[in-house]
């Protein structure tokens, strides 16, 4: 079917008197093109019913209104509507007729429009989205239409979207055997015979086959075409090499095209067992992982392909070569990237199942709507080489009750019945999981059972963090992973590492993958892992900073535990884990601020640490001081302003890293790695003078006309020697002059204010991201950024066709 972006010229307002006899648009609705969480330009109020798991920011009723013309010759066509997601319980009205529906805010579905179109006339669309029952997520969820529509339009013989399918059969020599399956339907009274043509692209534009079939399908009838084909020379898929096919099918007859779908994938296949782990095209992976939200940092939940571009793009520069879409459906913008970019998807259904963890949540629904939804997701994923993983589900409280168990099955069941090529699992949390069998547990470990029923699960959490191993290696939570283990093909450990060697001999065939997992642990985690085949790989909580879920302490926002901060720099962590999974040797230096010398390293258990790259503590000079040393070798050397602090220890045996105390000097450290001996690597750490200069830099050469593409500057504060000044909090001005406009544009402490699009921000640790989206037309667009006392930048980017 032909597909048409329909994102542009919408209006929005939100709903406040349902009971309406007349509609109407009113005068204070605003005008939006999508994506648009409507949520994220909310005020925030301290006296929010969502609290920190939102970021004190409320939802309320959005309806989305847009007019739009129906040719009279698409009378007799198809005519299907596609919205990738709507947060949430989404209606879908039509010239005022209800057209669909759909309760859960992450799945992509389709309302067909044939019935209430007007042709050759002009139409209406209204898509009411409902999040002012609150609250209902336990992170930022965003609200509206926060992910793309489209409009497709098809011949009554035509290929419905997502029915088009490949997947690889079998790997020979140099060659792939890949089958081809689509669903043909037909909704003419009289049967119709076509040629269905099978035409592949390789990833620089060659065709390596096209091949032509007659078939015929029955009036009001819809068949399922299959093909398997031999592709000589096959480029296979796989995260170090990404090599991605264009598979084209058209349905024509005597010169006339009825229809015609495309399709971007991959050809890889997956293997896996206790013995060898897991598997792609016979070579085993271990799996690098980090899990992440599905916000879009500064942006919201408005989901773009070129922010996950850039996202995965740096994930992968860290070292990481998976992620795990937490704790919901990915988007195709997520996955596309993964595709392109070669990282494994773990893609995961949701938080709940029939037991809410928020009064609102999608246990409303659940039951009623879990098979569509599994279906939506399978349908969104299938062509997707990069996915790997069907999670069932996060931490699931339920999931040790009867009917729990039943529903693990029942998933795991449907999953594979849609999509027999991939793999299951499920984030398990061991004291989660217990159910009330957590205060036994807790009583026989800390003897006090009351401590299990205390706050709320992340409070649970941090307080049991250093009695994790022994909950979840518990007798009773091994009877429940007992249970479980024959409902799924992957047994997800959320913060049950210390179970991995040990299960890996009692259970011979049992497989393991760290689901999410302490940032601290990392080293002991990753060790273990290399030690156990049938421990997949690890995903720690998190890669990447993500909004809501954080104290409930006005006006917090963004929850900063990730390797990567939201607007994209590494922290000190992300260094340290690429050490840690052998990619590099090299040290880095990060520094405690001198205020928490000598006191308890108190700052939880999704934190690895309290350094920083900063050497900036003007006033606390001969003050003591703790240097933290990351890296690999065997030994490393620090310095302070050319003076020895000695050598230490580092590497395997001190789990990377290392610490020197000494006292505050300004100036340069240095830190040096050895390995048998021999300098294998060095690293430099100054202390910044004043801010002077305003450092940008755009991520691209150009935007793309439309309004879609969107530019990323990287702006940095600098002393007048190109230092950055990691501890500077200036506030910063912005300028566009051009066919583009400011989409977003902040730092990770800066201010909400109704979202991030004023021209004024302030600076946090030094960085600020500004992101401009294009307009529709081509031409040069001139960036100033200014700040009182520093030297402004200004940048000449250009858009074009």
């Amino acid at each position: 079917m032909q597909k048409v972006n329909f994102n542009k010229t919408w209006k929005l307002w939100k709903e406040k008197n349902a009971f309406e006899l007349v509609f109407r648009v009113p005068e204070k609705a605003i005008d939006v093109d999508l994506p648009y969480d409507a949520m994220f330009h909310e005020e925030q109020t301290p006296d929010s019913r969502n609290q920190g798991t939102n970021g004190f920011l409320d939802g309320e009723v959005y309806k989305y209104y847009k007019i739009f013309s129906v040719p009279k010759d698409y009378e007799g066509k198809n005519i299907i509507f596609q919205f990738e997601g709507i947060y949430k319980s989404a209606s879908v009205y039509i010239n005022k007729s209800l057209a669909g529906q759909c309760a859960y805010g992450y799945t992509d579905f389709f309302v067909k429009a044939n019935d209430y179109l007007k042709y050759g006339e002009v139409n209406e669309m209204l898509v009411v989205a409902k999040c002012g029952a609150m609250p209902n997520s336990r992170w930022y969820s965003g609200g509206g239409i926060y992910r793309d529509t489209y409009m497709h339009i098809g011949a009554p013989v035509y290929i419905p979207p997502y029915s088009l399918r490949c997947v690889t059969k079998e790997i020979t020599g140099d060659g792939a055997v890949v089958e081809i399956t689509a669903k043909l339907n037909n909704d003419g009274l009289k049967a119709k015979e076509v040629r269905a043509v099978i035409c592949i692209e390789d990833g620089e534009g060659n065709r390596v086959l096209c091949e032509a079939y007659p078939v015929r399908i029955k009036g009001q009838d819809e068949i399922s075409f299959r093909k398997n084909v031999y592709l000589e020379t096959a480029k296979l898929w796989s995260d170090g090499h990404p090599h991605l096919y264009k598979v084209h099918l058209r349905l024509e007859q005597d010169g006339q095209v009825y229809d015609e779908d495309r399709i971007t994938t991959g050809l890889r296949k997956l293997t896996l067992d206790a013995r060898h782990g897991f598997r792609v095209n016979g070579k085993t992976v271990k799996l690098r992982g980090a899990c992440i939200h599905h916000d879009q940092g500064i942006l919201g939940a408005a989901t773009y392909e070129d922010y996950e571009l850039r996202r995965i793009r740096i994930l992968k520069e860290a070292g990481f070569n998976a992620v795990r879409s937490a704790h919901n459906p990915a988007s195709q913008a997520l996955l596309k990237a993964c595709d392109k970019l070669g990282v494994y998807v773990m893609d995961e259904l949701s938080d709940v199942w029939t037991k809410d963890k928020t009064n609102y949540d999608y246990a409303l629904d659940f039951e009623r709507d879990h098979e569509k939804d599994v279906a939506a997701m399978v349908n969104a994923d299938y062509n997707h080489p990069s996915v790997i993983l069907y999670s069932t589900g996060n931490e699931i409280s339920d999931i040790c009750t009867g009917k729990g168990f039943e529903t693990s099955r029942k998933l795991g069941d449907l999953f594979h019945e849609l999509d027999p090529y991939r793999y299951t699992t499920n984030g398990i949390n061991g004291a989660f999981a217990a159910g009330d069998g957590l205060a036994d547990i807790v009583r026989d470990i800390t003897g006090d059972a009351e401590k299990a029923g205390r706050g709320d699960v992340n409070e649970f959490m941090g307080v049991m963090a250093t009695q994790m191993p022994e909950i979840v290696t518990h007798e009773i939570v091994t009877g429940i992973l007992e249970k479980l283990e024959t409902t799924m093909d992957v047994l997800g450990y959320n913060y049950m590492t210390a179970r991995y060697l040990k299960d890996a001999k009692s259970y011979p065939n049992r497989i393991m993958v760290g689901s999410e997992t302490y940032p601290k642990q990392i080293a002991e985690n990753w060790e273990a892992i290399l030690q156990c085949p049938a421990a997949l790989g690890d995903f720690t909580w998190t890669g990447w900073d993500y909004m809501g879920e954080v104290r409930p302490v006005f006006p917090e926002l963004i929850n900063p535990v990730g390797d990567i901060a939201a607007i994209g720099y590494r922290r000190p962590v992300s260094y340290y884990r690429e050490i840690v999974f052998g990619l590099t040797k090299q040290p880095r230096i990060a520094v405690q601020d001198p205020d928490s010398f000598g006191t308890p390293r108190e700052f939880g258990p999704w934190c690895y640490t309290d350094c920083a790259f900063n050497y900036n503590y003007e006033g606390k000079e001969g003050r003591q001081i703790m240097i933290q040393v990351f890296a690999g070798g065997d030994e490393v050397e620090l310095f302070v302003n050319g003076k020895s602090c000695g050598k230490q220890p580092c590497g395997k045996k001190t789990a990377y890293e290392t610490s020197f105390h000494t006292v505050y000097e300004p100036g340069e450290l240095l830190a040096i790695a050895y390995e048998d001996g021999k300098e294998i690597g060095r690293t430099m750490l100054r202390t910044a003078k004043a801010p002077a200069i305003i450092h940008a830099a755009a991520e691209k050469d150009e935007l793309f006309a439309g309004g879609e593409s969107l530019q990323f500057i990287n702006i940095q504060i600098r002393d007048k020697d190109h230092n950055l000044v990691a501890n500077a909090a200036n506030e910063i001005t912005i300028k566009i002059e051009g066919p583009a406009s400011l989409a977003a544009f902040g730092s990770t402490g800066a201010k909400h204010d109704r979202g991030f699009t004023k021209q004024v921000t302030t600076v946090t640790d030094g960085h600020a991201l500004a992101v401009l989206r294009s307009g529709l037309q081509t031409g040069k667009v001139r960036v100033t950024i200014s700040g009182e006392g520093l030297q402004e930048a200004v940048l000449e980017l250009e858009v074009v066709e």
